[in-house]
């Protein structure tokens, strides 16, 4: 008689999951009503209150799971406290982009797909955030980055959008498959693939060259994700032809996770090999930094300027990472926060514009926006003061935690280069800005009702008071960002 083996089960936790049940579960839902629906403005404003309502549910999940989350799904995911926050600002990021796109009738014949896609890339950029292992990873990383390929050609009658989706899916699947290469030569070098063994594996086993060319592809594809330079030639173009409510997410999302998962990685698998990835990264921030605010000063077209914008942003996002201490991780989480806030409240501004316009958003489109739209006007300049890191602001304390924690780590090589990087940047913010408040060459529209400006006035409301609340008492946000360092792996105090 043939004895069987026994086969061990793995064990779904699915709690650790909910916030990704949720969105997915609504997302096939709004598919298959959407099938049923005729389109126009019943089936716009359900789908997009389904999507609300779903995103809402997903966030209250990962709040739920604060301080008692723990490894699952074979180890595969590691559910903590530093991955709920960025589950938060992700789900944040959804909602903003859906009260964006409320009342864009361009989309109305797939505005049931257009929701089911946000939901799906939004349970893709949660799941990736807690990954433990290059194989859910990947998986993760593919989905969101799929959805996200079609969200930028959704809008088929506009010869932007589809340019932009065609060149992020060529661009964005070079980056997949630098991803998935270095993941296979790690694993080649270490035999694993989980985050938590491979840090084992380094110390163990002697395939050096495997290993760092391994290391280095990883990088290289996260920071495709993450637009940093010189990984960053896809932005500007993506950014200007998607809608704007993806842009938003994008902008947001894509580059909160992307670096909160680099120095998950690198603190959790390749910290013995710290000293090969070190240079590499710092050698991005400066890239990023000087790159992105230099290319920044040439534009006029905000979503164009923006873009460069958060080109330059990923170079300071970039700096904890260097520097991978609790201080610095606590501050990479912080600057995450005020950046998402500072950011969605920029692109919900240029959104009303665009409509107003009926085209692309420039410097001359914003001539006195700040006459005619008092509030708009106001927010944007708040804003950009904020990106800029004009005190009170958000921004200016985002980027001071950075810097000294920076200096802290003994990286004050790239506090200097942050600093000469933050005042070349005023060139091109103080300039967008100052254009509010002149007074147009053209007669421009003022106050005229367009379609989801009460969603889009929501959703800068709630930007800009996030960035002052930040700015003026930050004490709250900080203390859930310090715990949130500590859940970490134990890397990150090297």
């Amino acid at each position: 008689m043939i004895a069987i083996a026994a086969i061990d089960t793995p064990t779904v936790q699915w709690s650790l999951i909910s916030p990704e049940l949720v969105l997915f579960g609504s997302a096939c839902f709004l598919l298959l009503t959407g099938a049923l629906m005729r389109p126009g403005a019943v089936a716009r404003v359900f789908s997009a209150v389904v999507a609300l309502l779903a995103l809402s549910g997903a966030a209250l999940a990962s709040l739920l799971l604060w301080g008692d989350g723990g490894a699952g799904m074979s180890g595969q995911l590691v559910v903590d406290d530093y991955g709920a926050i960025v589950r938060l600002i992700v789900m944040a990021a959804g909602i903003a982009a859906v009260a964006l796109s409320w009342g864009t009738h361009r989309l109305d014949a797939r505005t049931g797909e257009f929701h089911a896609l946000i939901l799906t890339a939004a349970a893709g950029l949660s799941l990736l955030s807690v990954s433990n292992g290059f194989v859910t990873l990947f998986v993760a990383l593919e989905l969101f980055s799929l959805s996200l390929y079609i969200l930028c050609a959704l809008d088929v009658r506009d010869a932007a959008s589809l340019e932009s989706g065609l060149k992020y899916l060529i661009v964005g699947s070079v980056g997949s498959a630098f991803l998935l290469f270095g993941s296979a030569l790690v694993y080649g070098g270490t035999g694993s693939l989980r985050f938590d063994e491979i840090a084992s594996g380094l110390t163990e086993r002697s395939e050096e060259a495997l290993i760092l060319l391994g290391i280095g592809m990883i990088v290289a594809g996260l920071a495709f994700k993450a637009s940093a330079a010189p990984f960053h030639m896809w932005t500007p173009d993506v950014y200007e032809g998607a809608p704007t409510g993806v842009t938003a997410f994008m902008a947001v999302a894509t580059k909160a996770v992307a670096l909160a998962v680099l120095l998950r990685v690198v603190t959790t698998a390749f910290d013995p090999a710290s000293e090969v990835w070190e240079g590499a990264i710092a050698a991005l921030a400066i890239a990023s930094m000087i790159i992105g605010n230099v290319a920044a000063l040439v534009q006029r077209n905000a979503k164009r300027m923006l873009a460069y914008s958060s080109i330059g942003h990923a170079g300071y996002l970039l700096i904890p990472i260097v520097s991978h201490t609790p201080e610095s991780t606590r501050a990479l989480l912080f600057y995450l926060v005020v950046y998402a806030a500072m950011s969605l409240g920029a692109f919900a501004v240029i959104a009303v514009r665009e409509r107003e316009v009926g085209g692309p958003v420039g410097l001359a489109e914003l001539a006195g926006i700040g006459h005619g739209r008092p509030f708009m006007g106001a927010a944007f300049s708040l804003f950009l003061l904020s990106l800029a890191s004009f005190p009170p602001t958000g921004g200016f304390l985002a980027k001071f935690t950075i810097f000294r924690a920076a200096i802290d780590a003994g990286d004050t090589y790239l506090v200097v280069v942050g600093v000469i990087a933050t005042v070349i940047s005023l060139g091109y913010y103080l300039r967008f800005g100052l254009a509010v408040w002149s007074q147009p060459q053209d007669a421009q529209p003022g106050r005229v009702r367009v379609p989801g400006t009460v969603m889009a006035a929501a959703t800068t409301l709630a930007a800009a008071a996030v960035v002052v609340w930040l700015g003026i008492a930050p004490d709250t946000v900080l203390d859930w960002a310090e715990e949130a360092a500590q859940t970490l792996a134990p890397g990150s105090g090297a």
